[in-house]
């Protein structure tokens, strides 16, 4: 019996031991008991072929060290290696290079990386839940034996993630884009604000109850100056859309500075304002002394485009009903947010454009991570999970590939760069008739034992013979 029919004898022998102990009245118990011995069982054989291909970088591959002048330093030196299955633990050979270094040759084949203790797509995995789940959720959810730490160390080491924008097969007449900030705290003190545009082509609303963009696309950015990201947020534009085709394009936000900028240089665009926002003021001024009696003139006038002046009369009649300077204050601010974003205003009271979802849009996609929670970040940290936030938020995953394990180092395989590569073939040779030899599985139907060995069908019998009755499997 070869070594992957031992460790598939041992696996049928265990999955028929834990049936028998759990039983079969509660079937997703007992399908969870028995994942432990499937991965157990991977690992082992997973072990099996790259030990094997060690062996053959020993042996087989020997008069090609003795020419390239690479000999054995150390024999059998074990690794522990954590991945989504638990630990895989091997031995490999430390081998001395004609340079004077040393190298682990296996650990660079299989894409093992000097001091990569966990696997970079169990780390991949990981962050990609951290992107909407804290540190401490996550490690806890994971079932690893990983600190808050080490994910956050790998967050400040990961790549640059940049979601791939594809043409649309079809350009909209119409465009709407929702623009806001989000207010995030900084270690040790201080807070900034982090830029979300939503690029969509208009929402939903089929269904009255839960209305949702079409096609977003949310672009946030930390750290990148804003003149910058507001270019990329152009670019992007341009290159998702024929923006020939466009008619219009809608920009939903509450009026910053560098959101009017956007729109001043974005073609066929027009500042609508934010809905809540607008709202949320209106309300404010409305509570002022007096200032219920003018609720619906106020309302009307907003939606007159010629209405300013209106809005000036019933603003001066409001304050001269204050007795503080400081709610005259509030009154001579409402006026002048209304006249600096006047047709934004006309624009949404007339209902000329669909609703506005900035602070849904900034609490889905970037506070229920980033601000919502008492929490404070680095910079670097910041700027990181910012960029994987919106990553994931537009479909993406990440892969080992986005992982490093250093932030100053790519990942890359030295031993190709120095002529080692040719290893490689010795190794997956070897893999390969190991994999692909033709097993003798005929053990597992004949009778009784071999050499005096227990066959597998002894043992299955065996197993079964454990259970007194079919009411024995469903106790």
């Amino acid at each position: 019996m070869d070594i992957i029919q031992q460790i598939a004898a041992k696996m049928i022998e265990q999955v028929f031991e834990k049936i028998r102990l759990e039983g079969l009245s509660d079937i997703g118990k007992t399908i969870k008991a028995l994942q432990p011995i499937v991965s157990d069982t991977i690992l082992k054989i997973i072990r099996a072929c790259i030990e094997a291909m060690d062996n053959a970088l020993v042996d087989d591959a020997k008069a090609q060290r003795r020419k390239d002048g690479i000999t054995v330093k150390e024999r059998n030196v074990e690794r522990t290696f954590q991945t989504d299955l638990g630990d895989l633990k091997y031995n490999r050979t430390y081998f001395k290079l004609k340079d004077g270094n040393y190298a682990y040759l296996l650990d660079q084949i299989i894409g093992v990386e000097p001091y990569e203790r966990i696997s970079k797509d169990l780390i991949a995995g990981i962050l990609e839940s951290s992107a909407s789940q804290s540190y401490q959720h996550v490690v806890e959810s994971s079932g690893q034996d990983i600190s808050r730490q080490t994910v956050h160390n790998r967050l400040l080491a990961i790549k640059e993630v940049v979601t791939e924008i594809k043409h649309a097969k079809e350009t909209p007449e119409t465009l709407d884009m929702f623009a806001d900030e989000d207010h995030v705290h900084l270690n040790p003190k201080g807070s900034v604000i982090v830029p979300l545009v939503t690029i969509t082509e208009g929402i939903d609303t089929s269904n009255p109850k839960r209305h949702h963009t079409i096609n977003p696309l949310h672009m946030a950015e930390y750290g990148m100056q804003i003149d910058a990201f507001r270019d990329n947020v152009v670019a992007v534009l341009c290159q998702r859309y024929d923006l020939e085709k466009v008619r219009q394009i809608n920009i939903h936000a509450d009026g910053g500075t560098w959101i009017q900028e956007l729109a001043h240089i974005i073609p066929n665009s027009r500042m609508a304002m934010d809905g809540f926002h607008l709202e949320k003021r209106l309300k404010a001024f409305l509570h002022l002394e007096g200032a219920r009696s003018y609720a619906g003139k106020v309302r009307e006038a907003l939606k007159d485009v010629n209405g300013l002046e209106t809005l000036k009369k019933y603003c001066d009649a409001i304050s001269q009903k204050q007795t503080t300077e400081d709610n005259k204050t509030k009154v001579n601010d409402f006026y002048s947010y209304c006249s600096t974003h006047w047709k934004s205003i006309v624009l949404r009271m007339n209902k000329e454009v669909c609703g506005s979802c900035t602070e849904p849009l900034v609490g889905h996609t970037l506070s229920g991570r980033l601000s919502r929670n008492p929490i404070s970040w680095s910079k670097d940290g910041l700027s990181k999970m910012t960029m994987v936030v919106a990553y994931t938020k537009n479909g993406n995953h990440l892969s080992g590939s986005d992982i490093r394990i250093r932030p100053d180092k790519e990942t890359v395989h030295s031993f190709e760069e120095d002529g080692y590569a040719k290893y490689n073939d010795y190794a997956v040779k070897q893999a390969n008739d190991f994999l692909n030899s033709v097993h003798d599985w005929s053990l597992f139907d004949s009778p009784g034992v071999i050499s005096g060995k227990v066959d597998g069908t002894y043992m299955l019998r065996k197993s079964f013979g454990s259970f007194r009755s079919l009411a024995d499997l469903a106790c």
